[in-house]
């Protein structure tokens, strides 16, 4: 018996896609190449086949209905899909593997590992994808992630390892808190700031009046902090594996104190459906089996 299918408004579906990613019909007529009316029409013609409504206009902005939400989660699983299946029809990503991770990460874990698996995996093209903050989840964007976000519904995770601050500063400052030190934060919002290290003066029995002395320093991400630290400009709470290489070759010291955990971890997600893909999982296995070796070196 032949499979008989209903006839859809495909264009329609697109366009809805496209003003769901966007939350703007301006934008998604301009990546369609079409006009904002024409968009307009389309919303309005799927509204009508669906009988519900898609979208919610409040002023210039618009937002997706919970029907609409639901709608365009399912769009874009089957248009990730469709994208795969073409692109590897013709070849476009047959051993080819795209990982997303924050900056920190990759220059501070990840390329310094990467010899590793190019040696023991030659035959897979990887590719690396910065991410921004907050990250796009998205197989548009890569097929595998490392991040500290809650994982999307349809997504697979696994934990690679919790995340643990360590306090260093110039070698200058080797005599430590005594006379008060300078002290860079990571927290940028003015209700926060500071408040990394007085999360580590208190694990610490320490007063955090007695550790600074002068304004604090202020930076938005840990690279930062890390190149305010070499550059003399105070002590700073930095992930472990990204403060290494800076302490093995003695251009920071580590200060006293426990290593402070922060509750956040670095968490491998990827579409549950493609878990047994043959390179995602060599990739999969690789970062894990790497990562309880960095982190047992790291931290035993």
């Amino acid at each position: 018996m032949v499979k008989r299918r209903l006839i859809l408004n495909l264009r329609g579906f697109q366009v809805f896609e496209a003003v769901a990613r966007h939350l703007s019909v301006t934008q998604a007529a301009a990546e369609l190449g079409i006009t904002q009316s024409a968009v307009s029409h389309q919303l309005r013609h799927l509204a009508e086949y669906l009988g519900e409504e898609l979208i919610e206009r409040q002023g210039r902005r618009i937002s997706l209905t919970e029907a609409g939400a639901r709608l365009a989660e399912a769009l874009d699983d089957a248009l990730d899909l469709i994208e795969r299946s073409a692109a590897s029809t013709i070849g476009l990503n047959r051993r080819t593997v795209r990982l997303a991770m924050y900056p920190s990460f990759s220059a501070g874990w990840l390329i310094a590992a990467l010899p590793g698996f190019a040696a023991a995996h030659p035959d897979i093209d990887l590719r690396l994808v910065m991410m921004s903050d907050p990250p796009e989840i998205s197989d548009r964007l890569a097929d595998v992630f490392i991040t500290s976000e809650t994982p999307r519904r349809g997504y697979w995770s696994v934990r690679l390892f919790d995340e643990v601050l360590l306090p260093v500063a110039q070698t200058g400052f080797a005599n430590g808190y005594r006379d008060g030190l300078p002290l860079i934060t990571s927290e940028t919002d003015p209700v926060a700031t500071g408040v990394d290290w007085e999360s580590f003066a208190a694990l610490n029995g320490l007063s955090l009046q007695g550790l600074r002395r002068g304004p604090w320093q202020c930076c938005s991400h840990y690279l930062l902090a890390l190149e305010m630290a070499r550059a003399g400009m105070g002590a700073a709470l930095i992930p472990d594996f990204l403060a290494a290489p800076a302490l093995a070759r003695g251009e920071l010291c580590r200060l006293a104190g426990k290593p402070m955990p922060t509750g956040l971890s670095y968490d491998l997600h990827l579409k549950y459906e493609r878990r047994k893909e043959p390179d995602i999982r060599q990739l999969v296995t690789w970062l894990r089996r790497t990562a309880r070796e960095k982190t047992h070196e790291l931290r035993s």
